[in-house]
């Protein structure tokens, strides 16, 4: 990990020097990043989705950890200014493909499944994108959503869905602001 990061470090340098100059970008933190890195490189997935890119920091890892596989990356960014700012930022990475717009109309748009999801955008939104998403996804699919520590009032309707639906097994992990990985089972 030390090697990637070594090898990564002016573009991990840039995402840090960003979010110290815009609070409102809301990165998740080094551990969380690793930790998506390592989840999406085992998975090896052959189409994932992020849903909220922000400037592109969590997407960066993501990207890295599919590098090795023929793979590609969806993001979903509504807000136009981080949207053009990750475009800038994810430029090198040719394995991401951006999608500008809420993710409430995106998702519907996308005519493919997915094997790996990482939710990280409107927390209120969560329960939106899982119905969504529903028959987006491949059996066997990976879906991680992120601040269900952090926002645990405001996704509790998510977490009430992943965890009672038959389709779905589910853990929490509390690392960051808090993972909820799920494994859809489609039953």
């Amino acid at each position: 990990m030390e090697k990637l990061k070594q090898k990564y470090k002016n573009e991990l340098n840039a995402f840090a020097e960003q979010k110290e100059a815009n609070r409102r970008l809301w990165n998740i933190d080094e551990p969380t990043a690793r930790l998506l890195y390592f989840m999406i490189n085992s998975k090896a997935p052959k189409r994932a989705l992020e849903i909220g890119t922000s400037n592109g920091y969590s997407t960066f890892w993501l990207s890295l950890g599919l590098e090795n596989h023929p793979a590609e990356l969806h993001t979903i960014e509504a807000f136009d200014q981080r949207f053009e700012l990750a475009k800038q930022n994810l430029e090198s990475r040719k394995n991401v493909i951006q999608h500008f717009g809420k993710a409430e109309h995106v998702i519907p748009a996308l005519d493919m499944k997915f094997d790996f999801v990482f939710i990280d955008a409107g927390k209120i939104g969560y329960i939106d994108y899982i119905k969504l998403l529903q028959n987006k996804l491949q059996d066997g699919a990976l879906i991680i959503a992120d601040n269900v520590v952090s926002h645990t009032e405001t996704v509790q309707d998510y977490l009430d869905f992943v965890n009672n639906d038959p389709n779905f097994t589910t853990m929490r992990l509390d690392i960051g602001a808090g993972l909820e990985l799920s494994i859809y089972r489609k039953i």
